[in-house]
């Protein structure tokens, strides 16, 4: 993106540690990372590379031991745990690898519950977050996403892509700044995930939307603008892959060869 871009989200100098052993497990070192609005990024490496740790603390869940994370200029871990959730809930979507949907709930209440848990919050052109408001917003997202007639469905009543095309939907609903997904097609067969990831790639370039990913799979890795290599806990390089229409992964294998991968 140019230098004119609206920065979204900064990252600088994050390091994150676990007390997994006696002593405690860096798994973050030193990742700086700025992503402008409407991009659509991809942190790829091998499992136990760190990728999901950065992705918890770029999304509030994980506090860095050092570093900052800036979030359309919100420093988020100056806030308090309460705002932060507040903040969080508002302003970033998460997409999980395995959906976390709530099964008692059907796809349509799943989807309304972020909405619903800003009941306070004024909403452009809508009011107050009111239930019938919910629902309208559930409906035209659901819509929108290839999920009509399935508003009454409980999550194991539908397929596993319709399932994560539900938890796309609950992300969007309160309109987030960014949306954040761990390996969100790491449990699809490939059909249904390359269904996902043509879904994230069309909110990117059509609504302009802006994605942080991470995976461990070439080919969904290859769907970003570009992509930084993860390899015990930093960033070895980032591969500029540019918008393309045909996502072949030959470029990004490259570099991954170099790096060993």
């Amino acid at each position: 993106m140019g230098d004119s871009a609206e920065v979204v989200l900064e990252a600088s100098g994050i390091y994150k540690s676990y007390a997994i052993s006696r002593s405690p497990r860096e798994v973050v070192k030193g990742v700086s990372l700025t992503i402008s609005r409407g991009e659509f990024v991809a942190v790829m490496g091998p499992s136990g590379c760190g990728k999901s740790s950065l992705l918890h603390v770029l999304g509030g869940l994980a506090s860095p031991d050092k570093g900052t994370v800036s979030l359309q200029g919100v420093d988020l871990y100056t806030l308090s745990d309460r705002d932060l959730a507040a903040f969080r809930r508002r302003n970033i979507g998460f997409i999980f690898q395995f959906f976390n949907l709530l099964p008692s709930l059907t796809a349509a209440e799943n989807v309304m519950l972020p909405y619903r848990l800003e009941r306070e919050r004024v909403w452009p052109l809508r009011g107050l977050g009111r239930d019938r408001d919910a629902k309208a917003r559930a409906d035209a997202l659901m819509t929108m996403l290839g999920l009509r007639g399935l508003q009454g469905h409980r999550p194991d009543e539908i397929a596993g892509g319709e399932q994560q095309r539900v938890a796309v939907a609950r992300a969007l609903v309160t309109d987030p700044a960014i949306l954040l997904a761990d390996e969100p097609t790491g449990t699809l067969d490939y059909h249904s995930g390359r269904s996902v990831l043509e879904l994230l790639l069309r909110l990117s370039r059509r609504d302009g939307r802006t994605i942080v990913l991470v995976t461990h799979d070439v080919r969904t890795a290859a769907y970003a603008d570009r992509v930084a290599i993860m390899l015990d806990g930093e960033f070895r390089e980032m591969v500029e892959l540019g918008r393309r229409n045909v996502h072949d992964t030959a470029p990004l294998l490259e570099r991954l060869a170099a790096h060993g991968l």
